[in-house]
């Protein structure tokens, strides 16, 4: 009883998780298409640079697919321009995130 339990809630806490995960990418995406460059840049600075870096090599297009983002829209929507205007604002690891984000573009 106690593991299918566990698992039961190990399951709910995972779909959470992903629903988090794409309400995040979808409001950053959104903002780095309005230019709100600053403000984004503030919520990535508050963030663990090297978990952000590790957690972006993991994408691929099944985990695109699972959260439910549309690549082509986010070809349409952000350029490298976007990306090189966010990169100088993060300060360090900025540059690193820009080729790390411009590589996922790439693969889109």
């Amino acid at each position: 009883m106690s593991d299918s339990f566990n698992k039961k809630i190990s399951e709910l806490f995972g779909k959470m998780d992903e629903r988090i995960l794409e309400a995040k990418i979808s409001s950053a995406l959104e903002m780095l298409n309005n230019g709100d460059y600053e403000e984004l840049a503030k919520k990535i600075n508050k963030m663990d640079k090297e978990e952000l870096i590790e957690k972006i090599d993991n994408f691929d297009d099944s985990k695109l697919r699972e959260l439910n983002i549309d690549k082509n829209e986010i070809k349409q929507k952000i350029n490298t321009a976007d990306v090189d205007k966010l990169a100088g604002l993060l300060g360090e690891k900025g540059d690193i995130l820009a080729k790390k984000f411009k590589g996922l573009l790439d693969k889109i």
